[in-house]
């Protein structure tokens, strides 16, 4: 604790008179940004599997964290202290089963018993079920949470090969606007085929934002590999014609993981 409350006096004092000009004009809507980019960082860092990056990252989270109680503190709302006392009395409520006598023996029980207990004990209940998802959410991350609000009120399938079977007939209708040349449809259209593939992901047990991530990922490495390959070669992406490309893409695909 003499290390945590180090790093709070730490922040008050940048804060302070004759503290940082940089850390003393910035507020809660200034700081969204650097809250956003900090927690990407250290989802970037868990990806990379680097435990010293993850160390300094999960640091540089924890920093936004102190900096938005500080503020709070400032304006006479709340400090870090009641920060803590919030999330340890919200843990300790949010698992009976663990600090009482209920039970919960599997994950997915956990997690019913976790919004059971917000709607009824928290009274956080919302006027449609799937309210309470942050409009600010990437839009994948969002879809996924939206479909389980819907699911857990059982508007879902029953098994994976109907959502298959959903994402074919979405793709079909894609195809549909597609031969219209209905900008405003296909647009519509994509949608539901995206929307379809998350109700697939959370099928398989996948987070479709993580999924995306990896491929972006996965993409970006694969076609640095067809920029070298092709400049090793003595020529270029740009100057290659599709069936070169193909190869190199080949190429590139067997030589990354």
């Amino acid at each position: 604790m003499d290390d945590f409350r180090k790093l709070v006096d730490i922040m008050a004092r940048l804060r302070g008179e004759g503290g940082c000009e940089w850390d003393r004009v910035q507020n809660h809507d200034t700081l969204r940004q650097y809250l956003v980019e900090e927690t990407h960082e250290v989802v970037d860092a868990i990806r990379r599997k680097d435990p010293s990056l993850l160390c300094e990252e999960l640091g540089d989270l924890l920093l936004q964290i102190l900096f938005h109680a500080q503020i709070a503190k400032e304006n006479g709302e709340f400090d870090i202290s009641d920060v803590i006392a919030s999330l340890s009395g919200k843990m300790i409520r949010r698992h009976p089963h663990v600090f009482g006598d209920s039970r919960a023996d599997s994950p997915e029980a956990v997690s019913l018993q976790w919004e059971h207990i917000k709607r009824t004990v928290e009274n956080r209940s919302h006027p449609s079920l799937v309210d309470g998802v942050p409009r600010e959410f990437p839009s994948l991350l969002r879809a996924a949470k939206i479909s389980k609000k819907a699911a857990r009120a059982g508007f879902d399938w029953e098994r994976t090969d109907q959502v298959v079977d959903k994402l074919r007939e979405e793709l079909a209708e894609l195809e549909e606007a597609m031969g219209e040349g209905d900008p405003s449809r296909m647009e519509h259209e994509m949608g539901d085929v995206l929307f379809a593939l998350v109700n697939l992901s959370r099928f398989l047990g996948l987070n479709p934002e993580v999924a995306m991530m990896s491929a972006n990922d996965r993409f970006e490495r694969r076609f640095r590999e067809m920029e070298k390959i092709a400049s090793e070669s003595g020529s270029s992406i740009e100057e290659s014609d599709m069936r070169t490309l193909d190869l190199l893409w080949e190429m590139a695909k067997k030589a990354t993981s």
